[in-house]
């Protein structure tokens, strides 16, 4: 629908009615988050884009292709679904000059439980369709999990400093359930405390108070 101005403007017209002048949000790969924003466009415009296809395909046959059932429209809204947390992180790290390094752990911990949650629901659902998102979610899962494990590595100790010296969080976030059952708590301090003492503290003894 955006291949041409007059394309455009057609599509246009169909909106007027309810005061809205729109165009198809396309997606751009270099933007993580352009997927979800271009299936939530989609949902808001469906009607609109129904009675277009409907009214253009003897004009075109290729709009045929594009026309969704009601089942299709379906997969696309458990699709916004799936992709909206990942989109507000997304939009928070472009846009939000106070969001730090010392949030990473929460949100890793926020888009596992995400991915997760959907894949238990999936787990007991016998449509075809459903049964093969339960396959990408676990590769998604794989995938974020790389990156987690990137995070935890090389750069463990600079997350970990920002977390303790952040005075909303401090040490309360290894006092999640997801890390209670490990001495992280203890261990993390003693690395900030090992840390301090090799680079700010005069005597270090007085920090083990």
């Amino acid at each position: 629908m955006n291949e041409s101005s007059q394309r455009i403007e057609n599509f246009h017209k169909s909106q007027r009615n309810f005061e809205l002048h729109l165009k198809m949000i396309q997606d751009i790969k270099i933007h993580w988050n352009f997927i979800c924003l271009m299936l939530l466009r989609a949902l808001r415009l469906q009607v609109f884009i129904k009675s277009y296809i409907s009214t253009h395909e003897n004009e075109n046959t290729t709009l045929q292709k594009l026309f969704l059932n009601n089942e299709e429209w379906t997969h696309v809204q458990y699709l916004v679904e799936l992709l909206k947390s990942f989109a507000i992180f997304i939009d928070l790290l472009e846009r939000n000059r106070e969001f730090s390094i010392n949030a990473i752990y929460i949100v890793y911990d926020v888009l596992f439980f995400h991915i997760e949650d959907h894949m238990t629901a999936l787990k007991r659902k016998q449509r075809s369709w459903k049964r093969s998102l339960l396959k990408v979610l676990t590769q998604a899962w794989i995938k974020l999990f790389e990156y987690y494990a990137d995070v935890n590595h090389d750069r463990k100790l600079m997350y970990n400093l920002e977390n303790i010296i952040d005075s909303h969080q401090k040490l309360n976030l290894y006092e999640w359930f997801t890390w209670q059952d490990s001495d992280y708590k203890q261990r993390y301090k003693q690395e900030f405390i090992n840390y301090y003492a090799r680079h700010y503290a005069f005597d270090s003894t007085t920090l083990q108070n």
